[in-house]
């Protein structure tokens, strides 16, 4: 297309609608780092036969499939001791989990392995009809890891998982 403002015969504007190239850096000629990592939550949705109480924490780890990196984390999440930190029969909550390798590449981050567990104050036993740990990367798109119809009973019960 030509330079409809007239600065000089057959200059080229950019089309909104056409790809731009993207520079890669690092790695020498033709190797781009791609999609990093950016943000990580865990999502749960309580069964009908135990909910999790207001005082048990809930942790998570997220690896590397080789297990000898940490990707994300979170510590004692949700247990307040205050009724909002109770998860009732069937419902869902979303909890953040702290990215500890913040520009990980989605291929380093392919296969993430899962641990997670909880520790109680007295007795707990929490139904989770599904967990689903989600990896967002830099370019919109997403690795999951998901379990399905478990529980986690006592102090410490743990439950471990893996995407595919």
């Amino acid at each position: 297309m030509t330079n409809p403002e007239g600065d000089g015969p057959g200059q080229e504007l950019a089309v909104a609608d056409r790809p731009v190239a993207v520079a890669c850096d690092g790695g020498g000629e033709g190797y781009c780092a791609g999609p990093t990592l950016s943000r990580a939550e865990l999502f749960t949705l309580t069964g009908d036969d135990d909910n999790k109480d207001h005082d048990t924490g809930i942790y998570i780890t997220v690896k590397t499939s080789d297990e000898k990196s940490l990707l994300a984390s979170i510590n004692n999440a949700d247990s307040s001791g205050k009724d909002m930190t109770t998860y009732n029969d069937d419902s869902h909550h979303i909890v953040p989990l702290v990215v500890e390798a913040p520009g990980a590449r989605k291929w380093e981050c392919s296969g993430f392995r899962v641990r997670m567990w909880i520790k109680t104050n007295g007795n707990d036993n929490w139904t989770i009809d599904v967990a689903r740990v989600t990896l967002y990367f830099s370019d919109g798109t997403t690795l999951v890891a998901e379990k399905f119809g478990f529980n986690l009973d006592g102090d410490g019960a743990t439950a471990e998982f893996a995407s595919l």
